[in-house]
């Protein structure tokens, strides 16, 4: 029998690449976060490295969350965060924080309340780049984060982060 007759059969290049499934534990969260991690390769990234970098990107998404609205100084990303990152976190708190000061009646942009995530979405693009997006409440409204994480050197740095 040829690769033609068995129905089967499907090339190399249509098979589907299986995504990385799984369930985070997270402290202020009272449910598991779900993440779904798609791949544009196979190979190289297993389970395990998949878990973590869905972890870490859920972390960073909450802590720069954090910093933008002036709970946290950007020093404690400094370890997870590109430089280049962490400046522009601190302009956007920089400007929300002085939209709160022209509406101090109205609050905070983001809120006060503890950032909760709810999912975790990503695409490993290659062995060494993932972008996610995080799901995120404060309160009952509903956030995103964007974050991108590079593998420089032997450690995975977040070279993007974009919080709304």
């Amino acid at each position: 029998m040829t690769a033609e007759e068995d129905s089967s059969f499907v090339p190399w290049s249509r098979r589907p690449i299986p995504p990385e499934e799984g369930e985070l534990e997270i402290e202020l969260s009272r449910k598991p976060v779900p993440y779904h991690i798609a791949r544009c390769f196979e190979g190289q990234v297993d389970s395990v490295q998949c878990r973590a970098l869905a972890l870490s990107s859920c972390r960073i998404s909450c802590m720069a969350t954090d910093v933008v609205r002036g709970r946290i100084s950007a020093d404690r990303l400094q370890r997870s965060v590109t430089t280049q990152c962490l400046r522009k976190l601190d302009t956007m708190a920089v400007l929300l924080d002085d939209e709160r000061r022209r509406r101090p009646e109205q609050g905070h942009p983001m809120g006060v309340l503890p950032v909760i995530p709810q999912s975790v979405n990503g695409m490993l693009i290659s062995a060494t780049h993932i972008e996610t997006a995080i799901h995120l409440t404060i309160g009952s409204n509903d956030h995103w984060a964007n974050i991108a994480l590079q593998q420089i050197g032997c450690r995975w740095m977040c070279v993007y982060a974009d919080i709304g």
